[in-house]
């Protein structure tokens, strides 16, 4: 949502059945307040004006907290993610506002991940884990001690070049249901 089109923020509320509570994300004035903070707090201001990017949250983002496009200068954040790590919105939004500067996470990255620590923010370079987790379809038994290997994709030759990091054994495949 850009603020150029003078569009009322979105909220979004989300029922947590299991918690029993419900859980606001914070909307996009939020968003925009919190860019214009850390824009000025640790980037002196070298990145965008906010009225020249647009911050949303997206719902297709499974793998990942959250994507920068610096052409575009947009940033969006992990509906999923963040339903389950609210307490990480302002650390992934600080994480993106870097790649507005510096794309991947080289040495570049890394020393403005460095500067913005030394200035007392909280950035990451990745996330806790995935978006959304999808579940196993391979197991790999050791032949020797047992270990269990849980994979989402095959291994090559079915696993039958791979050894077991404990014993060093051989492997079994097995596809799950």
């Amino acid at each position: 949502m850009n603020k150029d089109f003078g569009l009322a923020p979105r909220i979004f509320v989300v029922s947590l059945f299991e918690a029993g509570c419900v859980l606001q994300l914070p909307g996009a004035e939020e968003l925009y307040n919190l860019y214009d903070r850390f824009n000025e707090q640790y980037f002196e201001r070298k990145l965008p004006p906010s009225r020249r990017v647009t911050i949303a949250y997206s719902n297709r983002l499974t793998t990942s907290a959250g994507i920068c496009y610096p052409k575009q200068h947009t940033i969006r954040l992990s509906t999923y993610y963040h339903l389950k790590y609210p307490e990480e919105i302002k650390a992934t939004l600080l994480h993106e506002m870097i790649h507005l500067l510096v794309p991947g996470h080289g040495a570049g990255f890394k020393a403005w991940v460095l500067r913005i620590r030394a200035c007392g923010g909280r950035v990451e370079l990745h996330a806790k884990e995935r978006a959304v987790i999808k579940p196993a379809r391979w197991r790999y038994l050791c032949r020797g001690c047992g270990r269990e290997y849980l994979r989402r994709n095959r291994l090559k030759h079915g696993g039958g070049r791979h050894l077991c990091g404990g014993c060093r054994g051989k492997l079994r495949e097995q596809r799950l249901p």
